[in-house]
């Protein structure tokens, strides 16, 4: 092998030959990532995986240093590359028809007069657009005051920021992953919100002081969870979770 060449495949070809790939538990499990701030400013560090009460930050801001923590590899095993998408995004459109379809019909939209139905123009990156755009039947495009949410299944693909030498790097490190991925999903906070709240029965998105931590326990496909629901699964404790006007709220339930 040449000092160019890496040792270290994509997590997608691992994945592909049946090889399992995981958040190390040293680095990638104990991460606590809220959809907020930046990387130097929200970000912190689990002291253990089970442990979510007891975090230090990510960034000292005194020091100008990261934690020890964003060196490590965030997988294991090592990864040249990583491609990440957010469930909820995936999700989005296919719920939205569930919330909609029922409301009218092309040829009787008088219950609903926004309610317009044509031909999809194209955009969504799905496998079955081809299959869309051969239906002679009309698909409901918009509903409720909200367009169909086309060509949300956004992904992003992380690299490492060190190229293997022939003795290290190549390999996706925390650092590589967090300061990446963080100010992607903060950019994508209203789609978020704007999904989650589809996911709910809203016609809106859900309140922008919902307080969401991403669930990274799949590095490829992230979850959404409110910071007390992410805080009581990392207990190993049931949450209990409502809806109630454009608000999602939680609850550690410490007994029935």
């Amino acid at each position: 092998m040449s000092a160019a060449e890496s040792p270290y495949q994509t997590y997608e070809a691992l994945r592909a030959a049946r090889t399992t790939v995981a958040g190390a538990p040293n680095s990638a499990k104990l991460l606590f990532m809220p959809v907020q701030g930046t990387v130097q400013s929200a970000i912190e560090v689990l002291s253990n995986p089970g442990d979510p009460d007891t975090r230090t930050a990510y960034y000292d801001q005194a020091a100008g240093t990261y934690h020890p923590v964003s060196a490590l590899p965030i997988s294991e095993p090592k990864v040249s590359s990583i491609t990440v998408h957010v469930s909820e995004l995936e999700d989005w459109e296919e719920n939205w028809l569930n919330v909609h379809e029922e409301h009218s019909e092309p040829d009787a939209p008088d219950a609903f007069p926004d309610a317009k139905w044509g031909r999809l123009s194209g955009g969504g990156g799905d496998e079955d657009d081809d299959e869309d755009e051969d239906d002679d039947e009309p698909l409901l495009l918009r509903c409720c005051k909200q367009d169909r949410p086309r060509g949300q299944n956004a992904k992003l693909t992380i690299k490492p920021s060190k190229a293997w030498d022939g003795r290290d790097g190549g390999f996706v490190t925390v650092h590589d992953y967090v300061s990446a991925l963080h100010p992607w999903l903060v950019r994508l906070r209203g789609d978020i919100l704007g999904a989650m709240g589809t996911a709910d029965g809203l016609d809106e998105p859900l309140g922008n002081e919902t307080d969401l931590v991403v669930n990274c326990d799949a590095l490829h496909s992230l979850m959404m969870e409110l910071r007390t629901s992410w805080i009581g699964h990392r207990k190993g404790l049931h949450v209990r979770e409502a809806v109630g006007g454009r608000l999602r709220t939680s609850e550690i339930v410490t007994s029935e």
